[in-house]
């Protein structure tokens, strides 16, 4: 695997493309749900500049021996480990969850591939699932639900 500088937008995102591939394909709907979910903002990553990641992991999963070719494009837990080690930074990393989670749900459901990979993310950084960032959601107040 090619090395990003530690906490870059490129570690960061490097490991949300490697949960997006773990069911073996990146959609339109992934890519489109983590730029609403405000990827530019909490990486500082475009979605010109995620495809370029998503392209050079793809390259670097081809050149070696770290997949697991039998079960899709899920990584081997110790590479995830090794990935995992280049974001130190709390804030970013809760990030990095968010967005593989909003990602993977974004075809509104989660692979076993997907979740296996978050599953790894979190106990390689020892963060439990309550440290995620909560994914907003849309309330309505008493003054805003409609009259029945």
């Amino acid at each position: 695997m090619r090395h990003y500088r530690c906490d870059s937008p490129e570690a960061a995102a490097r490991l949300v493309a490697a949960c997006l591939l773990a069911d073996g394909h990146v959609g339109i709907d992934e890519l489109e749900a983590l730029e609403r979910y405000g990827m530019e903002q909490r990486l500082n990553m475009d979605r010109g500049k995620m495809l370029a990641v998503i392209q050079q992991m793809c390259e670097d999963l081809t050149t070696t021996a770290y997949l697991n070719w039998g079960d899709t494009c899920r990584l081997d837990p110790a590479v995830i480990f090794a990935l995992a080690h280049d974001v130190k930074d709390e804030r970013l990393r809760r990030e990095v969850v968010a967005l593989c989670k909003e990602g993977a749900h974004a075809d509104g459901h989660i692979t076993e591939g997907e979740a296996v990979f978050i599953r790894l993310l979190r106990t390689a950084w020892q963060m439990p699932e309550a440290h995620e960032t909560a994914r907003p959601r849309r309330t309505l107040t008493l003054a805003q639900m409609p009259a029945g």
